[in-house]
This record gives C-alpha cells, sequence and structure tokens, in this order.
C-alpha cells in the first residue's frame, strides 16, 4: 500500500541520534548527520573502516544492538545487515513513537531520507517515496547539475537584501515586495552576469520602495510611457552586457556568450559578427548593426552609446556584442564610462581575442621553447607615433596594419628587425572563408596586395611564423 509522506526539514543540532549497524550505509547517514550537528551514537559489532574514520566524533559502541538501545533517542536509523534485526528496531520505535529509517525496506520504518543536494544556504530534496531509489539518485545528480553556485550565491544576497528591506521604512510591504522579485531572472543574471550586476539591480528595487512607499506592499509604480527614466527609480534596469563575440567562428563563443544572446532583447553588433552567431537571439530581439569595419565607421562611436543607454533605460536587456574581445581594441572601456555616467549597471564577457585565437587556428603559435618566449599585440591604426615603435617581444601580432604596411615595414627594419623574418598575414580569421599568406617583412606588402587580402587581416610577424605543421588540419 503506497503511503503519502509529509515533508520535513529538521533542525538534529544536539540532538540524540542512533545509527545501528556499521556498514557502507550507516557511513553515508554519518557524513550527514554530523553535518547537520547531531549527537550520534552508532551501535555496531563490526565497524567499517569509514566508521571507525569518525569515531572521536561520535558515541561508538562495539557490539550488537540491544533492545533499550533505542530509548530516549529522537531519531534511529536501523541499518545492520540483518533484516531480522532491522525489523525489531523497527518495532521497537513504533511502540515508543520514535521516528525510525530502516535501510533495506522503507515501508517498514516512519521515514526515510530522501536525496540531498546543498549549495551553500539553500538545501534542495529529491524523493520517490523509497520505491526507486536509482531513481531518486538520478534525478539528484541531474537537480544538482542544473543548480549552479549562482544559486546559493543569489540566496545570500537575498538574505542580506530581505534584511535590509525589513530594517528600512517599508517594511510593513516586505513580504509583497519579496514575493514579487523576479527570481528567474535574477538566478539568470547572477550566472551570466556576476553577483555585483544583481546586487546593483536589488539595489536599484530598495530605493524605489523607500522612496515611492505605497499601501499594500510598496509595489513598484507602473511605467506610463517610454520616455528616459532615472536609473535609480527604475529597478527594472538591467545591466547591459559587453560581450566578446571571439574572432568570428560561431563555435568560438563562450557558453556565457550565447547564453546571453538567447535572453538578449536589443543586440547591437559589429558588422563583422556572422550571422549565425546573431541567430541566437530570439525572434523578437531588435538587432541592430554599428556598422564598424576597421577604421571606418557607419555609426559614430556617441551615437552607439546613446543607443546603449537608451535601451537600458527602457528595461531591456541589452547586449553589446564586439569581435574578439571586448577590451581589446573594442572601445569596451568607452562604453562602459558613458554607460556610468547614467548610473547603469554594465558587465564585461571576455571572448576569445582574435589576436591570438586567429594566429591558433592558422596553426600558428605565438611561442615555442628556443623561438619565442614573448609576444606583444600593435595596432596599425594611425595614432600618432604607433606606427614607428615596435614593441619589443619576439612575435608581433599586428592588428588592423594591412593598409599601412608600407610605413610600419620600414619601421621594424629601423628597429633591427631583419627583412627576412617571417610573416604571417591571416585574413578573415577562424571563419570558412580564412586565407593566409606565408611571407617575410621584405615581401608581405606585395604579397598581400597580389592575392588581394583585405581587411581584417592579422599579421604575426616573428620566427614563428615560419613554423608549420607537417600534418595541420586547420584553416590555411
Amino acid at each position: 500500500m503506497s503511503r503519502t509522506l509529509y515533508p520535513l526539514a529538521v533542525d538534529l543540532r544536539g540532538k540524540s541520534v542512533l545509527v545501528a549497524g556499521g556498514g557502507g550505509v550507516a557511513a553515508r547517514k554519518l557524513t550527514e548527520l554530523l553535518r547537520c550537528g547531531a549527537a550520534v551514537t552508532v551501535v555496531a559489532p563490526d565497524p567499517s573502516p569509514e566508521v571507525e574514520r569518525l569515531a572521536s566524533a561520535i558515541d561508538l559502541v562495539r557490539r550488537p544492538f540491544r533492545p533499550g538501545d533505542e530509548s530516549d533517542r529522537y531519531l534511529v536509523f536501523a541499518c545492520t545487515d540483518d533484516r531480522a534485526v532491522n525489523g525489531e528496531i523497527a518495532s521497537l520505535c513504533g511502540r515508543r513513537n520514535i521516528l525510525c529509517n530502516v535501510a533495506d525496506d522503507s515501508t517498514e520504518g516512519t521515514f526515510h531520507v530522501p536525496g540531498v543536494i546543498r549549495k551553500g544556504g539553500v538545501t534542495v530534496t529529491v524523493s520517490t517515496g523509497g520505491a526507486a531509489p536509482g531513481l531518486t539518485r538520478h534525478l539528484k545528480r541531474s537537480l544538482s547539475e542544473t543548480l549552479g553556485g549562482e544559486t546559493s550565491a543569489l540566496a545570500a544576497l537575498l538574505g542580506r537584501f530581505r534584511a535590509e528591506l525589513k530594517a528600512g521604512p517599508g517594511s510593513a510591504g516586505a513580504a509583497k515586495i519579496l514575493e514579487s522579485l523576479p527570481y528567474r531572472a535574477l538566478l539568470e543574471d547572477m550566472r551570466t552576469l556576476g553577483a555585483a550586476s544583481v546586487e546593483s539591480r536589488l539595489r536599484d528595487i530598495a530605493r524605489s520602495y523607500d522612496a515611492n512607499p505605497r499601501p499594500g506592499g510598496n509595489a513598484p509604480a507602473p511605467e506610463s510611457d517610454g520616455s528616459a527614466r532615472s536609473p535609480s527609480r527604475n529597478p527594472l534596469i538591467h545591466a547591459v552586457a559587453l560581450v566578446g563575440a571571439g574572432p568570428g567562428n560561431p563555435g568560438l563563443l563562450t557558453v556565457m556568450a550565447a547564453d546571453l544572446l538567447r535572453r538578449a532583447e536589443v543586440i547591437i553588433h559589429d558588422r563583422l559578427i556572422p550571422g549565425e552567431t546573431l541567430h541566437l537571439a530570439p525572434s523578437d530581439c531588435l538587432v541592430i548593426s554599428a556598422g564598424k569595419r576597421g577604421h571606418f565607421e557607419s555609426v559614430r562611436q556617441e551615437e552607439i552609446e546613446a543607443m546603449l543607454i537608451d535601451h537600458a533605460l527602457r528595461g531591456k536587456r541589452v547586449v553589446r556584442l564586439k569581435g574578439g574581445d571586448p577590451f581589446v581594441y573594442g572601445r569596451g572601456w568607452e562604453e562602459v564610462l558613458a554607460l556610468e555616467a547614467q548610473g547603469i549597471p554594465w558587465t564585461a564577457v571576455p571572448g576569445v581575442s582574435s589576436t591570438t585565437g586567429g594566429p591558433t587556428w592558422a596553426g600558428i603559435p605565438l611561442t615555442h621553447r628556443g623561438v619565442a618566449r614573448s609576444y606583444a599585440v600593435m595596432s596599425g591604426m594611425a595614432y600618432s607615433r604607433t606606427n614607428t615603435e615596435i614593441p619589443k617581444a619576439d612575435t608581433i601580432v599586428l592588428v588592423m596594419g594591412l593598409h599601412r604596411l608600407a610605413e610600419i615595414v620600414p619601421a621594424f627594419a629601423a628597429q633591427g628587425w631583419s627583412l627576412k623574418t617571417p610573416v604571417a598575414a591571416i585574413q578573415s580569421a577562424t571563419l570558412p572563408d580564412q586565407r593566409v599568406c606565408r611571407s617575410t617583412l621584405e615581401d608581405v606588402l606585395g604579397e598581400t596586395a597580389r592575392l588581394g587580402f583585405d581587411s581584417p587581416t592579422l599579421l604575426i610577424i616573428g620566427a614563428v611564423a615560419g613554423l608549420r605543421g607537417l600534418k595541420w588540419e586547420g584553416g590555411e
């Protein structure tokens, strides 16, 4: 006959608990019981090494179970290898109204132990009523994988937030405020954006309720129109995510980047982002091309920053999608400063930089023992003195320099680089149309022109550019 069991979380601190039996099952019980602060007595004639290891933390009685051992216990676990003894223990506990768990027969005892998943201060249990222990273990593993570290981190943040609400002027409505929080979105933000972003969002919510107390629970006022709003009055502002899309190949996106794209409501992207990457966005996502290409722009940086601010203030989940890494020649920090000037939270998600990902995909190491132990990255953009001062390193990765090789190559020669130094030019790194040109400092300008190379092209300058793998199956 099936039983409907009442799930209950019990405080065992200092409570007397008996475990009859000293095998592997008993050892597994002990670990959790001790973690919960129980005062545990183990009765077993021949305790296993796992139980012996815990002897200093328990009262270990080395003999078989005797009637009366169950007296005055808060809980009893019957874990012997003798079913008759376990049945006797359950019967004795039943007469004394002591809760008893029987390891080999869940129907004989008065309670069973569910599978337990702990994530910091969060505890989740799963049970099949003792009918299918294997399924319970499977569900436990699955749930444990689903509940990431963000679960406990969010619980800790919400604990402090709850205390602050109860101590503030809107304390009377704290319960309704906590009930109305967007917990699913907060968990997603904790996982993808981090604790600082969620904490900032909770602070905005708290300030909003404190500044606008309302009868019946301080619920936030509805927004009346689409005009710009102050972040301090709008608790629904999400952190703008500056996301690195990697060197181009969608397979090189980070898991976090892909997750943010799937949840985005607005994506503002650079020109060189492949369509396959943008297709990760929801069908109703607003996708805006910023149109940047090297040193040419179809959208000015100030306009991009204004779009980020406008959509963020409207409460949208905004992703600023950049090729490579957002903080490597991506003007990402300029956008951070613009957001911070408006009080808008932000987060940055690293991407595989084309400066490292491009050469690796093409089978070119930037360092190699005995050949090169350092590398530097330089831009070929026309800033003052940029193209006449070469970084001191064994390998130079030159970005945005294809069209300025006429002035960059002489600068290398002037600083002592041999014109016979190997150079590899990589066009459209990691993409299906990638091309690689192997040359030297002396000939790279003519070779890339002859082959019709155009932006985006990386140049790898140094002895490593002359290394070749005989069985390389990459993108050359």
